[in-house]
């Protein structure tokens, strides 16, 4: 139902891969969350990605289940909010183009935290 500019970020982690391209999408949907990931995990296999040995090391897509309503999970399979979201301004300013309002359980409004954190180091990928 909404999607975002794509931004560009250097990479967390190695520094010796290209730059992050990132953007944001808000769904409206009846999966349930753990099928929902599940689906989102199926599209980067069918695109290609595979395990890296290298944790954040480069990646032909990666694809986060952020938020999933005002849902909190801890569990190894599905973690929510996604964690590190409110230290991550690549994360924050793509949804707070989509939905400054959203809150973020425990944290603030991504307007709030994105605002907090600062634009340093991001751009557009027009």
């Amino acid at each position: 139902i909404a999607v975002s500019r794509v931004f560009r970020s250097a990479p967390m982690g190695p520094q010796d891969q290209p730059d992050f391209i990132n953007a944001a999408a808000g769904l409206l949907t009846q999966l349930d969350a753990r099928v929902l990931l599940r689906g989102l995990q199926g599209i980067e296999t069918a695109l290609g990605k595979t395990p890296s040995a290298v944790r954040w090391g480069p990646r032909l897509i990666d694809l986060d289940l952020l938020l999933y309503g005002s849902l909190a999970s801890g569990d190894d399979e599905l973690r929510l909010p996604h964690p590190g979201i409110h230290e991550r301004n690549f994360v924050l300013y793509p949804l707070d183009e989509i939905s400054p309002t959203l809150f973020v359980t425990g944290r603030g409004s991504v307007a709030e935290l994105a605002r907090r954190l600062g634009s340093d180091g991001l751009g557009t990928a027009d």
